[in-house]
């Protein structure tokens, strides 16, 4: 496997922005909270390498990999395409992402980047931490139908593990707790005793 070792890239020169945003916990929850009240369903699809979706604007150069028969003093490798590793992958992912989304009709929430809306009579909410994206709506068969026609996705289901907090669905509620979380920091640091 070949990785861009992004720890080269010079600012200015491969990259100019890195910060990519992230959903932020307070509209994951006030999603939940809504979709809750409203009886939406709450799905969740991961993108399958999403990082490699996204088209880079600036060039970017690898050396020839071993084991591909090529002069290394004569050429070298350009990418078209975010690999994981580089600085700006993350931002181009998301740039990607939003672009597809602005295209199928989407509206950027002004408090956070990361929260999509669609439709007024039968809404549709989005929320992206990275490459995960969680769907609210009366049918998210819908949305994966057309997210699935531009990205390769795993379709997860009912969200039940979100940023650390495990989600668990009964019938008209949802209840979240971080025990999981809790139990793996604690089984980390080592202090079970």
């Amino acid at each position: 496997m070949n990785t861009k070792q992004g720890f080269t890239q010079m600012p200015g020169i491969n990259f100019e922005w890195t910060y990519s945003p992230t959903g932020g916990l307070n509209s994951l929850h006030t999603l939940i909270a809504f979709a809750a009240s409203e009886g939406l369903q709450f799905n969740q699809v991961d993108v399958k390498s999403a990082f490699l979706n996204a088209p880079l604007t600036k060039d970017v150069y690898l050396s020839i990999p071993q084991g591909l028969e090529a002069d290394r003093q004569l050429y070298c490798l350009k990418l078209t395409k975010a690999i994981y590793g580089l600085k700006q992958a993350p931002l181009a992912w998301y740039e990607n992402l939003k672009d597809w989304l602005v295209k199928s009709e989407f509206f950027s929430c002004i408090s956070d980047p990361c929260v999509f809306h669609r439709g007024s009579k039968s809404p549709t909410w989005i929320y992206i931490h990275v490459e995960e994206i969680a769907i609210f709506w009366h049918d998210v068969t819908v949305f994966k139908r057309e997210i699935s026609l531009k990205f390769n996705i795993k379709d997860s289901g009912p969200a039940d593990l979100m940023l650390g907090i495990k989600i668990n669905h009964f019938n008209d509620e949802i209840s979240l707790d971080k025990q999981h979380f809790t139990e793996s920091l604690i089984h980390l640091y080592g202090m079970t005793d």
